[in-house]
């Protein structure tokens, strides 16, 4: 009996000392899943393509309007007019009040900090106690966070996370973008509304200059160009990356939390046994190729 469950212990701590690495390349082709052209943004800086997924199940509203004015070129030869170190990029128009009404979207839009939504959404929750949230997860890709009590949903402020800024009126936004750059900004959750995430090219968004002051807009004018911003749908096939990401839901990921949770290998000398929301980085790659981006 003793024999039997060491020999069931052993069994236990090889599946749990597979890597992230190794399950990614052991994942198989159903753990992935295309972008949907029409909730994808190509986002075109000077130095390269940043391609962000957008939510519209956290952000329905937000998600609508931004496609419109990005249809309506609203962002297009813009820049990202405040670039503060290890905060937030933010870009879009520096002065939305001095351009012209858009003919479909609106400049400013009612917040959506949270979601209620009709049934429960798909979250895959990481199991552990988290400081700003009952709990914390992902629903389909995105870092999230719950309040089963509540039955309330909401996106958390993670490393790449894109969400609209606003003044001191909670409903005053709707052209100010930002992007997380440096760790996570988790006070900023229920203050703003998140509703993207970038896939790929955070490089280019950290290649930016950054301001030297939380103002930004004086000291950064005529530089951080935003070249376009455009809906992958509206490209031609051609034109579009073919991206994948891994679904959330699946198996593979479930275990990539579980392996998040204790790093092994031979550097490791310590495990922690815990891992936060933000901290997990959801794999992409490009269709029928290895990884391209996990951290």
């Amino acid at each position: 009996m003793n024999k039997l469950i060491i020999i069931l212990s052993l069994v236990v701590l090889s599946v749990q000392a597979k890597s992230p690495y190794e399950i990614i390349d052991n994942s198989p082709d159903s753990a992935w899943r295309d972008l949907n052209p029409e909730q994808t943004l190509y986002i075109t800086l000077e130095t390269g393509v940043v391609v962000v997924e957008l939510a519209p199940q956290f952000a329905p509203n937000h998600v609508d309007n931004t496609k419109k004015l990005v249809r309506e070129g609203v962002f297009d030869n813009t820049s990202f007019y405040r670039v503060v170190d290890g905060f937030v990029a933010q870009g879009g128009p520096a002065e939305p009040e001095k351009i012209a009404k858009p003919k479909n979207g609106k400049l400013t839009i009612d917040a959506e900090f949270t979601v209620k939504p009709n049934k429960p959404l798909d979250f895959t929750a990481i199991g552990l106690i988290d400081g700003y949230a009952p709990q914390t997860g992902f629903v389909d890709g995105f870092a999230a966070a719950y309040d089963k009590q509540k039955g309330e949903y909401w996106m958390t402020h993670c490393y790449g996370t894109m969400a609209m800024g606003r003044g001191n009126p909670a409903n005053s936004g709707g052209t100010e973008l930002y992007i997380v750059i440096g760790s996570a900004q988790r006070y900023l959750d229920k203050n703003t509304t998140v509703f993207g995430r970038v896939i790929t090219g955070m490089e280019h968004i950290q290649h930016l200059q950054r301001s030297s002051n939380l103002k930004g807009a004086v000291d950064m004018k005529g530089k951080n160009k935003i070249i376009s911003i455009k809906v992958a749908s509206d490209l031609k096939p051609e034109e579009r990356m073919a991206l994948q990401t891994m679904k959330t839901n699946s198996a593979s990921f479930k275990a990539i939390i579980k392996s998040r949770k204790n790093r092994n290998g031979e550097w490791f000398l310590y495990q922690h046994n815990y891992i936060d929301v933000c901290s997990v980085a959801v794999p992409v790659r490009l269709k029928n190729v290895k990884v391209k981006s996990f951290n």
